[in-house]
């Protein structure tokens, strides 16, 4: 008894079906989104402040992509000893809105991944209340801040792992770099202050 041959049809609609089987499990997820939790130090090293936000990438290659973040500050404070006796201390309460957006380039293995990132973008501060400590407060008139939407630069490192091929822990340390123009508040005016920052995050890919 013979075998009938296989159809050209059907084999060719078999090896079709195949080959996308196999390309969907080899694809490369280039999506990313996450959460983060983060600190900014501010002047002095007691105005370390902390907040949470989050971030969405796209991966072009292994070693180049590109992410746009946001981090929210609500509790955002900055105190401020004055040069007079005895000790005064005004403190400056507001939340804080930034987001950056830029390209991320390094080298990116199975299980741990290092990059270097550059993303300008903006500070925004909204004024939640102004308060002074010491024995002279009353004397003193301090005038109400005026906020403006700041022009900022995150420049660092991020140290990546990846317990699985679509999740990722991540550490971010770096600098973020300020132009101050607002009117009435520390640390300074017309100035750029280079300020420590850090985040700890985790995301996924698909």
């Amino acid at each position: 008894m013979q075998t009938q041959p296989w159809p050209i049809p059907g084999l060719a609609i078999i090896v079709c079906l195949a080959a996308g089987n196999a390309a969907a499990q080899t694809a490369v997820p280039r999506f990313e989104v996450g959460g983060h939790f983060s600190t900014l130090r501010i002047g002095e090293a007691g105005n370390t402040n902390a907040g949470i936000g989050g971030r969405a990438g796209y991966d072009f290659s292994r070693w180049l992509a590109v992410e746009a973040e946001t981090s929210f500050f609500p509790r955002d404070r900055i105190d401020v000893e004055m040069g007079v006796a005895p000790i005064t201390t005004t403190r400056w309460s507001r939340r804080r809105l930034e987001g950056f957006f830029g390209p991320k380039v390094g080298v990116r293995g199975e299980r741990v991944g290092a990059f270097a990132k550059v993303r300008p973008g903006f500070v925004t501060l909204t004024n939640t209340g102004l308060g002074c400590a010491g024995d002279i407060c009353p004397l003193i008139l301090l005038p109400r801040p005026e906020y403006r939407t700041e022009f900022a630069l995150d420049l660092g490192g991020i140290f990546e792992f990846y317990p699985t091929p679509r999740s990722i822990a991540r550490f971010d340390l770096g600098t973020t770099a300020i132009r101050h123009r607002s009117q009435g508040v520390p640390p300074c005016r017309d100035c750029t202050t280079k300020n420590l920052s850090t985040s700890l995050g985790v995301g996924f890919r698909f």
